[in-house]
């Protein structure tokens, strides 16, 4: 019975997620192009968190001038969190992805930002990779309120 009211408690939690993701590089290979695309898609299509699933891409890459640059976004709001499990994940699954990418990648800038409110969380984050960098570099932002 306790299980059943904290289960129902739980699925009354709003939940509101956005995130953007910025790759771009310049003078690089199509196949290069080709491969973070690629790659990113896929760690987002098929990552294990339904928060992730479901964003938007835009690639506005030129593959005959050598440039890279490629958009992912999404916003999902539900006033009945659907997904307990994947809204306390999403931030450590979004940044795991962010940083294997940067890592994989390293010849291209990747920077973006994800705000994240649930339950008594309301957070919002920029991140951000130079080309060189095989890391992602995550920074807390205070909103104004």
């Amino acid at each position: 019975m306790e299980q059943k009211q904290l289960t129902e408690q739980t699925q009354k939690d709003p939940l509101w997620i956005r995130y953007k993701i910025y790759l771009e590089a310049e003078d690089i290979s199509q196949s290069r192009i080709h491969s973070s695309v690629a790659f990113l898609k896929n760690r987002l299509e098929h990552s294990r968190n339904g928060y992730l699933n479901s964003a938007v891409f835009e690639d506005e890459s030129d593959l005959d001038a050598f440039v890279l640059r490629f958009y992912v976004e999404n916003e999902v709001q539900e006033e009945s969190c659907l997904s307990p499990e994947h809204a306390e994940s999403f931030i450590i699954d979004l940044a795991e992805i962010l940083d294997d990418t940067a890592a994989a990648h390293s010849f291209m800038e990747l920077e973006g930002e994800f705000s994240f409110r649930y339950r008594k969380e309301d957070k919002t984050y920029t991140f951000r990779s130079e080309s060189g960098w095989d890391y992602c570099d995550f920074r807390e932002r205070e909103e104004d309120r």
